[in-house]
């Protein structure tokens, strides 16, 4: 008899090809399922996890969702704390499972209630200090409500790019600076963030108005590109499911926030910065990790 568990797991972007997996490179997906087999809970040649949200290469969670079924005589005998530990111990410290739980047979992952991002503008090359935080809250209300996102994303035949955005406001650090922004959605199209975010970077810049953002959203059918920022800056947050009122709970454990928001140099000391910075963004995950992994 089997017994499907749910999990909630964070990884770090970078040297994954996204999270589904896909043929002869490494993805979030590949290595959970490789940690499967090694532990004979599931054969060769079959994808017995499914994600609830899909990332592209580079971009980092701190919280997806994904699920298996497994033997229900594993779970009596190991519970939430067996499958996180046997897990962890077969993947890369670059992937942490933190929470379990067994859910029904018919859970669709891939149905969560909503997600949530954030992204950090103050690290792209170019963003001005010069920007308010009244500023950024008046740009993030333009996208929240239903609207059609074609502007705003990579166009796939047959994806409907109506997306409703529950929340979109400034992302700030202990002090009230400016980090980036957060957005939470019933869900989003493909490059949907990574492109609001590069719309932002243009307003910053004074490159494009309020109103040319608006006019992209009211009138989706005239073509504007306004670019697609960096996927290394982009985090999975959250997700709620009805499915998975445990993790979900999980989810709102309380850590600190380790990351300063600070004007980056300019010239050949950028790229130094950013390396900083990108280790600042992975001790945030750790962290959350660590905070999650410590309370069960």
């Amino acid at each position: 008899m089997a017994v499907r568990i749910a999990f909630a797991v964070g990884y770090l972007g970078r040297g994954y090809s996204g999270s589904q997996v896909q043929p002869n490179v490494p993805t979030v997906q590949g290595e959970l399922e490789e940690a499967l087999i090694r532990l004979q809970w599931c054969k060769h040649g079959t994808h017995p996890v499914t994600l609830s949200s899909r990332t592209d290469g580079g971009v980092d969670a701190r919280m997806n969702i994904g699920s298996f079924n497994l033997p229900s005589q594993i779970w009596d005998d190991v519970g939430e704390r067996g499958i996180i530990t046997a897990l962890n111990d077969q993947i890369p410290t670059n992937i942490r499972v933190w929470a379990a739980q067994s859910v029904d047979l018919d859970l669709r992952t891939r149905d969560a209630s909503s997600r949530a991002y954030l992204y950090r503008l103050q690290a792209l090359d170019g963003w001005p200090s010069t920007v308010s935080v009244s500023d950024l809250n008046s740009w993030c209300s333009i996208f929240v409500g239903e609207h059609n996102f074609r502007n705003f994303c990579r166009f796939q035949e047959g994806r409907s790019t109506v997306k409703c955005v529950l929340s979109c406001e400034p992302w700030l650090d202990a002090n009230g600076n400016i980090l980036g922004f957060s957005i939470e959605a019933e869900g989003f199209v493909w490059n949907q963030v990574r492109r609001i975010a590069s719309a932002m970077l243009g307003m910053a810049k004074g490159q494009f108005t309020p109103n040319d953002i608006l006019q992209a959203l009211i009138s989706p059918e005239v073509p504007v590109d306004f670019g697609r920022a960096e996927p290394e800056w982009l985090t999975l947050w959250s997700v709620e499911h009805t499915g998975t009122p445990y993790l979900c709970s999980q989810s709102k454990i309380d850590f600190n926030l380790p990351l300063v928001a600070e004007t980056p140099p300019t010239g050949r000391a950028y790229q130094l910065w950013v390396d900083k910075a990108r280790g600042e963004q992975d001790q945030l995950h750790q962290a959350a990790w660590l905070a999650h992994l410590n309370s069960n």
